[in-house]
């Protein structure tokens, strides 16, 4: 008697069906590890670009004299007990800040790139000028008392508003911040004996603002000027 031939139950999906599948799923799982991959190389950006930012004078706005520490875990035992006396001497900057009301004039922070101070022109400079207030002077010499350690570089850098100024001497902006720029760094070298290698004067002009200059509040913050101390 011949054998009833055995009947192949139809597919319930097409063949080509279960290659796309395979290939949809290792492509997902590639998509994953890139994606992981990537969320590591970005907290990694994150860190270099804070530093960069510190270097180029990149600061946070002005408010009030608070400390900010943000040390790197990395750093050699005499690197992190340095930077640890230098937090304890900042304490008298900023004592000296808070009874002279200065607190939202003057913003002073530090971590692992070194340390920022960014004051309101108005603290330094009287308008449209370039020469240091006597009344400044006492200001400049506290932060001279921990700028005098050994530090690798210091960077004073001025900025304005965008308010034009034309003068015989302040043509532009950009006259006018490298100007008070350089009157810091030579009250830095020619008064508290700071070697001049050490020491660089920046002016950007308008060109570098912290807020848009669309209210005189805006505008006041943007005229400022920084300085970066670097370990």
């Amino acid at each position: 008697m011949k054998k009833a031939k055995e009947e192949v139950p139809a597919p319930t999906a097409p063949f080509w069906l279960t290659t796309f599948s395979d290939m949809v799923t290792l492509l997902m799982v590639f998509f994953i590890l890139i994606l992981s991959f990537s969320t590591i190389e970005l907290e990694k950006f994150k860190g270099a670009m804070s530093s960069m930012q510190g270097a180029l004078g990149v600061l946070p706005e002005l408010g009030s004299a608070r400390r900010t520490v943000q040390f790197s875990e990395d750093v050699s035992k005499e690197m992190a007990e340095k930077q640890e006396e230098i937090v304890e001497q900042m304490k008298s900057l900023e004592t000296m800040i808070e009874s002279e009301g200065l607190q939202e004039s003057i913003n002073v922070t530090y971590d692992a790139s070194g340390i920022h101070i960014s004051m309101g022109d108005q603290v330094l400079f009287d308008l449209g000028k370039a020469t240091i207030k006597p009344e400044a002077l006492h200001i400049l010499s506290n932060m001279s008392s921990i700028i005098k350690r050994d530090f690798k570089e210091i960077y004073v850098e001025g900025h304005t508003d965008n308010i034009p100024i034309r003068t015989k001497q302040f043509p532009s902006n950009w006259e006018l911040s490298t100007a008070r720029a350089l009157s810091v760094v030579r009250y830095l070298h020619d008064v508290e004996q700071i070697d001049a290698a050490h020491l660089a004067a920046v002016g950007h002009g308008e060109y570098r603002p912290l807020e848009p200059n669309t209210t005189p509040e805006n505008r006041a913050k943007n005229r400022r000027v920084e300085i970066f101390i670097r370990w």
